[in-house]
């Protein structure tokens, strides 16, 4: 009876372990990459704050610099509200994964970000960003965590 638990236990696990390394399809870090990339897109269109809050899931969390952690939905409008009037933010994500179960995934990117200073004088701004997606009841992905780091400007 014991050896039959631990054969079972052992052969519970194994099949976990094998679902767990198994490949997602390659076309959901593709649609994920067109997710991103329509969310800038929605951005430009819709200006920033809308398109943030748009394609935020429910439990969304941003990590600002130098700023508490901002959760939920009316968090991140909150903390959208303030940016900038006038100013853009695009960005173009150049990697992505999906996690084995298909429903968690991730996108790497870069960012632009212009706008004018107190003098009216143009700026721009350069960043790198992780975000966090989870795909939703009704198959759509929706970002759960976004971070975002200043850096120097391409070459």
């Amino acid at each position: 009876m014991r050896a039959s638990r631990i054969a079972a236990g052992t052969a519970a696990c194994l099949l976990g372990a094998a679902a767990a390394l198994a490949v997602p399809p390659p076309d959901e870090k593709a649609a994920l990459l067109q997710v991103d990339e329509r969310f800038s897109a929605d951005a430009q269109r819709l200006g920033v704050a809308e398109a943030f809050a748009r394609y935020a899931a429910p439990d969304a969390r941003m990590l600002p610099a130098g700023k508490d952690v901002v959760s939920g939905l009316e968090g991140v409008r909150s903390q959208m509200a303030g940016f900038p009037k006038g100013a853009t933010l695009a960005w173009k994500p150049f990697h992505a994964d999906v996690a084995a179960s298909g429903d968690l995934g991730y996108t790497l990117g870069t960012y632009e970000l212009h706008a004018k200073d107190e003098a009216g004088k143009a700026t721009v701004a350069y960043g790198k960003y992780c975000s966090v997606w989870k795909k939703q009841p009704d198959g759509s992905w929706k970002w759960v965590v976004d971070v975002g780091t200043s850096s120097p400007e391409p070459k």
